[in-house]
């Protein structure tokens, strides 16, 4: 009884300094093969490959900043960084990289047709950021619109900018600057002739539902003032109902309901 309780101590004790054994060989295994792998001077990026519809010196320039950018190895570069980094660059809208094995990067870039221009300002009215912002390709312009706000706002304002191209751009008119002051009011100048800069139209937007007021704005003009459009100087949206336009040729203003 004795000898057979021993004898199965002892094999316990056997399977158990093997297993653990087993899973030490395997993390010295696994250790070694991380170093392999993730050691700088091993499987080293060699070719960049830039698929677009740029022009080829514009691959080259795509190739050096991704060149700038790689801070590891074929398994260990981040691939994110590198994208980011490409879509902060003035004429680039969206990247895309991949690994291809066994040492080459492919680059997939699609250009921007059109630039924004962003200013975000402080509390106290300063400029204290600037920036080019990449428009979509399906973005229409014929200038560079200009949107502002306060700092840390860029991505609300260019929704905004976005929400109301594309209604103003269906009546013919497009937008050459859109800001959101500190109280959250917002305004745009519209150009109406891309061939005069000063062909503008102010909107007065207000504070809440600023697209639906351009949506009102853009049913108005269509019935009844695309004909004067030349002649309007502002127009006023900050009413619930209906609007108010100022003529360039004219002192008073005109109340319109919708």
């Amino acid at each position: 009884m004795h000898a057979g309780a021993a004898y199965i101590g002892a094999t316990g004790r056997g399977v158990m300094f093997v297993y653990f054994g087993t899973l030490l060989i395997l993390g010295v295994v696994l250790v070694l093969i991380a170093d392999l792998l993730l050691r700088p001077g091993n499987f080293t990026i060699e070719r960049i490959t830039v698929v677009s519809d740029m022009p080829s010196k514009d691959h080259k320039r795509v190739q050096r900043i991704v060149w700038k950018n790689i801070n590891g190895n074929y398994f260990t570069v981040d691939l994110g960084g590198i994208e980011r980094a490409l879509e902060q660059v003035p004429g680039i809208y969206q990247a895309t990289v991949r690994r291809i094995w066994p040492d080459r990067l492919r680059v997939t870039v699609q250009p921007s047709t059109a630039l924004a221009e962003w200013q975000g300002f402080n509390q106290h009215g300063d400029p204290v950021e600037r920036a080019l912002i990449n428009l979509s390709p399906d973005v229409l312009v014929t200038v560079v619109p200009r949107l502002a706000g306060s700092a840390g706002r860029q991505r609300q304002v260019l929704k905004m900018y976005l929400d109301t191209a594309k209604l103003l751009h269906s009546v013919g008119l497009e937008v050459a600057r859109l800001r959101q002051g500190e109280n959250g009011e917002w305004r745009a100048q519209v150009q109406f002739d891309s061939k005069r800069p000063d062909a503008l139209i102010m909107l007065l937007l207000g504070r809440h539902h600023p697209v639906s007021r351009v949506k009102r704005f853009t049913r108005v003009f269509s019935l009844a003032l695309s004909e004067r459009v030349s002649e309007l100087a502002r127009v006023d949206l900050r009413y619930e109902r209906g609007l108010a336009v100022s003529w360039r040729v004219r002192t008073s203003a005109t109340h319109v309901k919708s």
